[in-house]
């Protein structure tokens, strides 16, 4: 028996909890998400041109496909019943002529005929229901945090969902609101509430959050809201709700910050990706350890296809820290929960390791993770690259990040 096996999570419903406070959302509030959403899922260099579409395009972006950038079509549908098939018909008329792909998305399912249609349609249309959005908001936490009384609980981030009902009064069109029902029928009339009328955007009102714009320039979040707190950065729009104050981002302007900022762009070749990942894996920026032992222990699990079990890799992880220690050899201090490695259970390390390192290898679209399998994979584009040898080199330099990291603290001491 695993000595450290860790209890049923505390709050195996987070899933059911999600979707149930995206359809509480406002019509609108929810296209607001849906914008934020698009660059979670793959899309580059988005434009939200309308809210509220009826069978038109609601948004488009350049879907990336490997080293591809496929345009695409999007439109998003708030349903509590199954998209039919007459609106994938309505969406293909749309695409026809503009766009090669389309994506749609609905917080339900699709009927039988609609998904058929889509697979088979040209255009083609890609379909994302309720439970894959979800599925993708828990893979980057969206909606949730830490419980304050718990630290292997996820809680609701009520404060996530209160930002984009608070975003409405962005627009610069006066837009009176009132709560609805959802729609059940797709031809049920969207004059029936304002809440429904179309809305052609301007470019100044297409707007992301921090951790959109974070996750669209491949940095950590954090970093850009210390950008914000020393004034390196101005958001176009503040806004306080709930604990805290939210900060939005013209759509228009990620390159602009891009470039005023100096980060690099977004690598266009396999060599590139190869060595930016290579740059990131060696480089010496350390708070704490986990990252040159994270990829220790991938490299030493990960199979041809380049993919690991992350219940494996918690468990790796967990034993070099174990035997570090074991050997006189610890290598975080009392503030780290890794101080005594035997105490955390599974589910708290899977946590730490998600949180950070992982996080970091996900911004910069090095690493997949498929939460629903419990699987990390190299991504294919840089993993079908990487050379033995040159495996050999980012597991020497992980030893040295180690090495440096402990003689760093010691001196401290």
């Amino acid at each position: 028996m695993n000595a450290y096996a860790s209890p049923p999570p505390a709050n195996p419903d987070i899933k059911r909890e999600l979707k149930k406070h995206l359809l509480a959302l406002r019509a609108r509030s929810f296209e607001f998400f849906a914008g934020d959403l698009l660059v979670y899922i793959g899309l580059e260099a988005v434009s939200v041109t309308r809210y509220i579409g009826d069978g038109g395009i609601d948004a488009q972006g350049n879907l990336v496909a490997g080293l591809f950038r496929i345009p695409v079509g999007v439109q998003v549908k708030r349903h509590r019943n199954n998209v039919p098939r007459s609106d994938i018909d309505k969406f293909i008329g749309a695409l026809s002529g503009r766009f090669s792909q389309g994506i749609f998305m609905t917080t339900a399912n699709y009927a039988p005929g609609a998904l058929h249609k889509a697979l088979t349609s040209i255009p083609h249309v890609l379909t994302l229901n309720g439970d894959q959005i979800v599925s993708v908001m828990v893979e980057h936490s969206l909606g949730l945090r830490t419980s304050p009384t718990n630290t292997e609980r996820l809680d609701i981030d009520f404060d996530y969902f209160m930002a984009f009902e608070a975003m409405k009064g962005f627009l610069s069109r006066q837009i009176s609101e009132s709560p609805q029902s959802y729609s059940t029928d797709s031809s049920t009339s969207h004059s029936q509430s304002t809440d429904e009328q179309s809305i052609d955007l301007k470019p100044e009102e297409d707007l992301i959050s921090l951790n959109a714009l974070g996750y669209a320039l491949r940095v950590d979040p954090a970093r850009v809201r210390r950008w914000i707190e020393n004034e390196t950065l101005r958001p176009d729009v503040s806004q306080a709700s709930g604990e805290r104050t939210s900060y939005y981002f013209r759509r228009d302007s990620i390159e602009q910050i891009r470039k005023s900022l100096g980060l690099e762009n977004i690598p266009a070749s396999s060599d590139e990706w190869k060595q930016e990942f290579l740059d990131f894996a060696k480089s010496r920026n350390l708070s704490k350890s986990y990252k040159p032992v994270m990829l220790k222990v991938l490299f030493k699990l990960v199979d041809r296809e380049g993919k690991v079990k992350i219940d494996d890799l918690v468990r790796e992880f967990r034993d070099y820290y174990v035997q570090q220690a074991s050997v006189g050899l610890p290598l975080e201090r009392a503030d780290s929960p890794l101080a005594d490695p035997t105490k955390p259970s599974d589910n708290a390390i899977k946590r730490l390791i998600i949180t950070n390192p992982l996080e970091r290898f996900l911004i910069k679209n090095f690493i997949e993770y498929f939460p629903e399998e419990g699987v990390l994979q190299i991504a294919p584009q840089l993993w079908q690259e990487l050379h033995h040898y040159e495996v050999l080199d980012a597991l020497k330099s992980a030893d040295e990040q180690i090495s440096y990291y402990v003689a760093r603290h010691a001196k401290r001491r």
